[in-house]
């Protein structure tokens, strides 16, 4: 096992790597572009192997300044570097293309193999492909889920936690930030861990951090939670579910799938680590979500209650509206604003009313009010500025300004709108081309990028007037974003009259 001293070298890449001198890889029989292990006293990782003659000296191991980090080595310090070896549990993924149904064992120790990067990222494709194409049993997706949390941290409030979750899959859903606070308000705890946009502008998470620091450890979140009742925070710093952050982050962000089975693990896994008792799951249906049909919808909401059943969870699932996107404010900054607006009894009607229901449901499993009345409860709260006053709370107790207006949040600087080419009412308005422009516009990972909606389905315009604006803080994407529009026409305009239809002859 070659001993290797370490180079830092200060580049910022996604996939780490190991850069060694050419001399060095001949002596220790490793070719270039081979998966290695890196391994130091403290930690080891996977990296893929490059050769240079000039600018690592034999004998060294260049590594980016993050893997170092990951490893706890400074320059000078030795480690070993091995070829890796193919994981014995990539059999199992194999035979998954066939029709194999996976056993326990099976899964566990694919689960395994992934949280101990001992899986390149072509692999990890390769186990959530297929799942993607050949799909699990329940049986399975039980395995999966209890594997997935085995593996990371567990929180235990020694309370009953509440919790609010939705697949995803609609633009511009930003009700968390006003559903937390309102559950919070009512003495309920409600510790949110979110995750980050995977196929929409912006997740929980990438909202919230406009207001404030969504990372926080375990600890701190145990100390925090009880005393505020809520809090709002990435999931990804916590190893709540390990895999999950590994398999979005290097396969279905990249590729932009999210397959069924594993949105369940997904979800349920973190709630297992975070101990949540009761659950309000909410599934938006209609076509550009990831259930585009209600019926869809309906055999996944079983689904996910009866996981919820064998796993200890009682679950709710409400089928929402998700034929356009909510509210009109898409992409981080300008949904943190909508959201703040919301709250302060200015923003749109349809995110107030949904965050009313869902936040009422929670109301209802709790005992707060009686079957069909949680809903009234929640907008009194949001009405009487109780949502409002405990977000303020939670905002400041997670190091955001506390006082912060939907005015005090900037966004993209270069802005053009789209604008109705002919007199008519917005027919439909498409959930996936509105995702394509805001991601070329920035969203997520440039917060101050995204759309304002000025009229959405069953609204009138005037030739001219603004159906939409894009925002982004850059030129090149700002025009990206609206040659895309021009190509999609996320809009569709029609007269009262459809089409004229006459008798024959």
């Amino acid at each position: 096992m070659p001993t290797l001293k370490v180079k830092k070298i200060d580049i910022d890449v996604e996939k780490p790597f190991a850069l060694i001198n050419s001399q060095t890889l001949e002596e220790v029989k490793i070719k270039h572009s081979t998966n290695v292990k890196v391994k130091s006293e403290k930690s080891e990782i996977m990296c893929e192997v490059f050769s240079t003659t000039d600018l690592i000296l034999p004998g060294y191991v260049g590594l980016s300044k993050e893997s170092a980090s990951q490893l706890h080595v400074k320059e000078e310090k030795k480690v070993n570097v091995f070829v890796r070896r193919r994981p014995v549990s990539l059999e199992h993924v194999k035979q998954k293309r066939e029709g194999h149904v996976w056993k326990e064992n099976e899964i566990r120790t694919i689960v395994n193999d992934i949280c101990s990067n001992n899986y390149t990222d072509l692999e990890i494709s390769m186990f959530t492909l297929a799942q993607y194409y050949m799909g699990l049993s329940m049986d399975e997706i039980q395995y999966l889920t209890t594997s997935m949390a085995e593996f990371g941290i567990t929180l235990d409030f020694d309370e009953p936690v509440y919790d609010k979750h939705s697949i995803g899959g609609i633009p511009g859903n930003k009700v968390s930030l006003v559903i937390v606070p309102t559950v919070a308000a009512a003495g309920l705890l409600i510790p949110k861990t979110s995750s980050r946009a995977i196929t929409s502008p912006s997740g929980t998470a990438d909202t919230m951090e406009v207001l404030c620091d969504v990372n926080f450890s375990s600890d701190e979140i145990l100390e925090i939670a009880p005393k505020t009742r809520g809090m709002l925070v990435w999931g990804g710093t916590l190893d709540l579910s390990p895999l999950d952050e590994i398999v979005i982050h290097r396969v279905e962000q990249p590729l932009g799938i999210d397959p069924h089975s594993q949105m369940l693990a997904s979800i349920f896994s973190k709630k297992v680590s975070t101990g949540v008792d009761y659950l309000v799951l909410d599934i938006p249906t209609g076509e550009g979500t990831k259930m585009p049909t209600k019926d869809d919808a309906i055999d996944y909401a079983h689904e996910a209650t009866e996981l919820g059943r064998r796993l200890g969870i009682q679950i709710e699932a409400a089928l929402s509206y998700g034929e356009q996107p909510l509210g009109k404010a898409i992409g981080p900054a300008l949904e943190a604003r909508e959201a703040l607006n919301v709250i302060s009894g200015k923003g749109p009607t349809s995110v107030f009313e949904k965050s009313a229901e869902l936040s009422g449901i929670l109301f209802e499993m709790a005992g707060l009010a009686q079957p069909g009345q949680g809903a009234s409860l929640a907008a009194d709260y949001i009405n009487k500025g109780k949502t409002k006053e405990k977000m303020e709370e939670i905002i400041g107790v997670q190091g955001g300004d506390a006082n912060v207006t939907a005015d005090d949040i900037a966004v993209g600087q270069f802005t053009e709108s789209i604008k109705a080419p002919k007199d008519g009412y917005i027919i439909k308005l498409s959930n996936d081309a509105i995702k394509k422009i805001a991601k070329a516009a920035g969203t997520p990972k440039h917060k101050e990028a995204g759309i304002y909606l000025h009229k959405k389905i069953g609204d009138f315009c005037r030739e001219g007037e603004e159906l939409m604006t894009i925002y982004s803080n850059s030129e090149g994407r700002l025009t990206e974003a609206l040659n895309l529009s021009a190509n999609l026409n996320p809009y569709i305009l029609e007269g009262m009259i459809i089409k004229r239809i006459k008798s024959g002859p």
